[in-house]
């Protein structure tokens, strides 16, 4: 694991061929890296930890090159692909951690908060409770329930419900959530989410 900071790196943008997108990664030393994971920049010690239990110390992760990336609000960590080189990608600025500022105007100390900032909490280890989920006779992998982050929200941002409610939607609309089968906007219910980030993931994934 190399700990770097964003000015030692190259981000740019690659072509995911099956799903014919457009996707965030970085170039170092020859190399394409796409992002495995976040966490809001206060929680360092939170994200190399992370780095090394799940991803140093996995059998089958500890064989990728893995990069810790601090950032200008955030610590990513980052794996090697192997599907892409530096010639797939088109290179951009670094990206912007702190898009769509909204207001909670009931709490002083979070009056001003970021969607992506929101969204990176929630999906860090104080956040959400992401795991494989059953509904029927199917297995969603890596997803969270609509009324648990509403209830997550509700306690970090000290908002009401309804509120709580349109900051998800935010979330959603900035394709930083999702429902899992793109069917729902985001509803206090029990319904399954999934972090963008983690769409088309496998737990056991090692190319990720």
């Amino acid at each position: 694991m190399l700990f770097l900071d964003h000015t030692q790196v190259q981000y740019c943008k690659v072509k995911d061929k099956e799903k014919d997108k457009l996707i965030s990664g970085l170039i170092y030393n020859g190399y394409v890296f796409l992002k495995a994971k976040a966490f809001p920049k206060e929680e360092l010690e939170a994200a190399i930890k992370e780095c090394r239990e799940e991803y140093l110390d996995h059998k089958e992760r500890s064989q990728i090159a893995t990069l810790l990336v601090k950032e200008t609000s955030s610590v990513g960590i980052w794996m090697h692909n192997k599907k892409y080189t530096p010639e797939d990608a088109s290179i951009t600025s670094q990206p912007d951690n702190e898009p769509d500022v909204v207001s909670n105007p009931t709490n002083s100390n979070t009056n001003r908060i970021s969607t992506r900032q929101l969204a990176l909490e929630m999906r860090s280890p104080k956040g959400v409770e992401v795991k494989t989920r059953r509904q029927k006779l199917k297995l969603y992998q890596r997803c969270f329930l609509g009324n648990e982050a509403v209830d997550w929200i509700v306690q970090r941002v000290k908002v009401s419900r309804p509120d709580a409610i349109k900051l998800g939607q935010k979330m959603l609309e900035k394709g930083l959530i999702m429902h899992v089968l793109d069917e729902h906007p985001f509803k206090d219910e029990g319904l399954f989410y999934r972090f963008r980030e983690d769409d088309g993931k496998s737990l056991w994934d090692s190319n990720i």
